[in-house]
């Protein structure tokens, strides 16, 4: 589709030039308005943030399946730079203790948590042989985003674009939760009072993870992920993951990313050596199978 537009307008500018080369030997410099500009911009930028092939195969799911597994840190942690807490510090420091960003979080085992899976295939998601039905309740629920001591409890959050997203606001103190524009997704600034909430629905999913701040206190971060199918996953603590009744039987592109280090690239699956362009990786699942992988991450990584 891409293709055939860029030569389409390839085709209609060559025209003119020859239709213009036959009166005079120079054109008038052809006028483009910025919203043309902006519209090219945004299906050229469409089209390569695809053009990884993540098209799922035409013929349908023979099943279902598990993914899991655990992402390990190999070697030190860089140390989370402090944060600059100049408002309401009663609420937002305790006791003013110094509090600390949380772009790389490693817990128990070395386990890299906060770190995003989805997949990046198109998933007919009106056809019964990709969702499972397990998925059914979940399609139109409620996800819980909250922040408390003036953090957000999410550092990364994963929704479905049919889903809404409860925004809490647990703190004695008013924030507004402003969910950045990413193609696809809306953007949403939203003012909530203390002890309050409000609710964000996406409309549409977004290709890649987009920011989630408060301008009341611009310390405060967060990622948000907004899929058009129900399978994405975040690490926890020790870094493990699960998506359960995945399709199995067809070949599947996820990507894989993580705040500071953004899409992953160099990796160990298993003690095998793999390179994730721009955080992909390809997997085809038997059905009833439950595929662990085990990813270890130098910490060069997030450096």
């Amino acid at each position: 589709m891409l293709l055939r537009r860029i030569t389409q307008i390839a085709v209609v500018v060559g025209i003119a030039v020859l239709l213009c080369g036959c009166a005079r030997g120079l054109a008038d410099p052809i006028s483009v308005d910025e919203t043309t500009m902006s519209n090219v911009r945004q299906a050229l930028e469409a089209g390569i943030e695809s053009s990884g092939g993540a098209v799922a195969s035409v013929a349908n799911p023979t099943g279902f399946a598990t993914l899991a597994g655990k992402f390990v840190l190999d070697g030190t942690a860089p140390p989370n730079p402090p944060l600059n807490v100049t408002k309401d510090v009663a609420v937002c420091a305790p006791g003013g203790v110094q509090v600390f960003d949380q772009i790389v979080v490693v817990g128990p085992g070395n386990g890299i948590k906060n770190v995003l899976l989805y997949i990046s295939s198109k998933i007919p998601t009106d056809n019964p042989a990709w969702i499972h039905e397990s998925y059914a309740a979940q399609r139109d629920a409620e996800v819980i985003f909250d922040q408390r001591h003036c953090v957000f409890l999410s550092r990364v959050g994963t929704m479905w674009s049919t889903q809404k997203l409860k925004i809490l606001n647990s703190d004695p103190v008013g924030h507004n939760t402003n969910l950045a524009y990413k193609r696809g997704a809306k953007a949403q600034n939203t003012l909530i009072p203390e002890h309050a909430f409000a609710y964000y629905e996406p409309g549409a999913a977004s290709p890649q993870p987009f920011s989630v701040s408060c301008s009341i206190h611009p310390w405060m971060k967060a990622n948000m992920m907004v899929c058009d199918h129900p399978y994405s996953a975040v690490t926890g603590d020790d870094g493990s993951f699960e998506i359960a009744n995945v399709p199995a039987g067809v070949e599947l592109e996820f990507r894989v990313w993580q705040e500071k280090s953004g899409f992953l690239q160099d990796v160990s699956v298993d003690g095998n050596n793999e390179k994730w362009s721009r955080g992909r990786f390809k997997v085809t699942l038997n059905p009833d199978e439950r595929r662990e992988m085990n990813v270890t991450v130098d910490a060069s990584a997030f450096q």
